[in-house]
């Protein structure tokens, strides 16, 4: 579920968790059963709603799929078909024009990612060698 203003089909965010006004509520269980740190597209909004303790509204039952973001990673593991846990770039640079990708909104370090596809080479003014990629959550 989610607030009626973000109730629309393409809408993203990113679930950040149980907030202590959700302790009370009877429906908390229809909100609370996504993955923490993940993003998520909304692909249906259903006709359902109920009040929501969280923004003093209501809230509306929507069908989500996870979408994780475009993303750098270290060439050597780039690797299409490869499951591995993502690491942080270390980089405060925000004026760099990569920096969207290697600090995507979504994918925190030690999440499962799964390499869909490796892009072009990222030319980094700190010398790392990256590369963008698709990636989807996953073991």
């Amino acid at each position: 579920m989610v607030g009626e203003r973000q109730a629309k089909a393409g809408h993203e965010f990113v679930y950040r968790g149980p907030q202590p006004e959700c302790g009370p509520c009877k429906v908390r269980g229809a909100c609370l059963n996504q993955e923490v740190g993940h993003r998520y597209r909304i692909r249906r909004v259903r006709d359902v709603s109920h009040p929501c303790l969280l923004n003093g509204e209501r809230a509306r039952v929507v069908e989500v799929e996870p979408v994780a973001p475009d993303c750098s990673l270290s060439s050597r593991s780039a690797i299409e078909g490869a499951v591995l846990a993502y690491e942080k770039i270390v980089c405060a640079n925000t004026a760099c024009p990569n920096f969207p990708a290697c600090h995507p909104i979504g994918i925190e370090p030690g999440t499962r990612i799964r390499v869909l596809e490796v892009g072009p080479e990222l030319e980094c003014p700190l010398g790392y060698s990256l590369v963008s990629a698709k990636v989807a959550y996953g073991a």
